[in-house]
Parts: structure tokens; C-alpha cells; sequence
């Protein structure tokens, strides 16, 4: 089994995807989808859809912003493959693990305004990917945001918990995490985990406005705020990687969180039959 598949349903690899100063270059992937696209006449938006089926290679333009969401219906990420964390040898993880980590370093620490737009369940390491984009836009709908870590039995890593607490402050943090709560969209957006919701049909059209206004700026000065901001977090988890990925493996690796995710994995294959 590929290390390099992260996600489930609406599953994809980061480890192809690097960053320069003038956007995201993306060298292969068969599960995401790239398109361009002209806003007011001026600006380059890059759209990734994040799909199952097989397509070409490719590489995304240098572009002044990006829409992440996904082509999967009602899906925008269903989390982790649980599969990866389950039976694997400790180096198996450590790789999984660090792909996970570059995911969110390189949508954290972009330069290029980022929103993600969210047609469906989001869950798991796929509020990992919303949460690190600078703006949120959510589809009306009967689907959750939120992690569920504790559900699952596995944990949610240091540098995600404090993401989360900046955008949701800690104590709705504590409890959703202990207690693996999911959000409506709405009410994802009155604890500040999504900025706004809108009909389903109107959500890219949604994400492009809200793309606008980070493009209407200075984008020297608002990239360098914007790393102010988000510095300490970054340089935090740089120092501390190595530390992070060792402590993920040796909870993973417990007979007890091994089995855990087994009995899990076989309650998804009940649900399916």
C-alpha cells in the first residue's frame, strides 16, 4: 500500500506539491484535478479538486491565490486512511506522518492566499487542510466539520490542537476534541471554524469573492503579516518535527490503539455491505 495516500475517500498526496514565493508547482498526482481561471480580469486562481479517479499528469500554473475543495459530492475530505495507521510497520508511519506534517506546513505557511471551499463532510485531517487555509467557505447541508480523533482512538497532533484553539478559543476546543464533536455548517460557523455558508450551488462563486479581497492588497505586506501571525506556530512545530513524529508513531504502535483502529476499520466495512 502507497504511504503517500493520506486521505480517505477523497484521497490525495502532498508529497508532490512544493511552494515557492510565487505559488504552489505541482509535479503528479492522479487524485487531484487543477484549473485556472481569470478573476476580475486581473488575478489567477488556481482551483484543486481533490477526486478519486485517475488523471493525468500535470502541473499548476503560478497563480496569485488557490481554491482547495473536492469533486467528490458531499465529500470535501473524509480524514485519514485509517488503513495506513493500521498494521504498518513503525516506518511505514514515520513516512505517512511526514507527509501528513508537510501537508499542513506548506498550506500553513503559504504565501498565496488560500480558501477552502467546502461542499461536504469535512472531517479529521480534512479540517486539518480547511483549517490551515486563510478563509473557509461552507455549503449548506446535512454533513459535519470536525475531528474525531478521540472516536477513532487515535490523537490529534500538538501543532493542529493549537491551530484549532486560535480559531475556536480553548475551551470550545477542549470539548470538541475529548468528546470528537461534529459541526453543522452552521454552527461550524459560530465556534470560528468556518468563515461563511452558502447555498451549495453558489459555492465556488462564494469562494472566488472571498479569494478577492486577499488579492486586492499589497501582496508583499500581506504575506509577510500574515507569517508574523503564523511564526511562532511554524517555527514551534520546525523545531519540534522530529519529537511530533516520534510521538505519533509510538501512540499509533500501541497493541491497544492497534486494535482500536481495527475494530474501527471493520465497523466501516459493515457500514459499506
Amino acid at each position: 500500500m502507497n504511504p503517500s495516500v493520506l486521505l480517505r475517500r477523497s484521497s490525495y498526496s502532498w508529497r508532490h506539491l512544493s511552494f515557492n514565493r510565487n505559488g504552489f508547482r505541482y509535479r503528479h498526482h492522479e487524485a487531484i484535478t487543477v484549473t485556472t481561471e481569470t478573476l476580475g480580469e486581473k488575478y489567477r486562481v488556481a482551483k484543486l479538486s481533490m477526486n478519486h479517479p485517475p488523471v493525468n499528469s500535470f502541473d499548476i500554473p503560478l497563480c496569485d491565490g488557490i481554491i482547495i475543495t473536492s469533486s467528490v459530492p458531499r465529500t470535501f475530505s473524509a480524514g485519514l486512511d485509517l488503513k495506513e495507521l493500521h498494521g504498518v510497520t513503525a516506518e511505514h508511519l514515520r513516512k505517512f506522518w511526514r507527509n501528513v506534517q508537510d501537508l499542513w506546513l506548506c498550506l500553513y505557511s503559504s504565501r498565496v492566499p488560500t480558501v477552502a471551499a467546502i461542499n461536504g463532510h469535512c472531517l479529521a485531517a480534512g479540517t486539518i487542510i480547511a483549517a490551515a487555509c486563510d478563509y473557509r467557505v461552507a455549503a449548506e447541508g446535512d454533513y459535519g466539520v470536525g475531528v474525531t480523533a478521540a472516536k477513532v482512538g487515535i490523537i490529534a497532533p500538538g501543532w493542529f490542537l493549537s491551530m484549532l484553539t486560535h480559531l475556536m478559543g480553548q475551551r470550545r476546543t477542549e470539548l470538541a476534541l475529548q468528546q470528537g464533536l461534529l459541526f453543522k455548517p452552521e454552527e461550524a460557523v459560530k465556534v470560528g471554524l468556518v468563515d461563511q455558508v452558502c447555498k451549495s450551488e453558489r459555492l465556488h462563486v462564494e469562494a472566488l469573492s472571498a479569494l478577492e479581497p486577499f488579492l486586492a492588497v499589497s501582496q508583499l505586506s500581506r504575506a509577510t503579516m500574515k507569517l508574523s501571525l503564523r511564526g511562532d506556530l511554524i517555527d514551534r512545530f520546525v523545531c519540534s518535527r522530529t519529537d511530533d513524529e516520534d510521538r505519533f508513531v509510538g501512540f499509533v504502535m500501541q497493541d491497544s490503539v492497534q486494535k482500536s483502529l481495527g475494530d474501527y476499520i471493520q465497523k466501516l466495512k459493515s457500514r459499506k455491505q
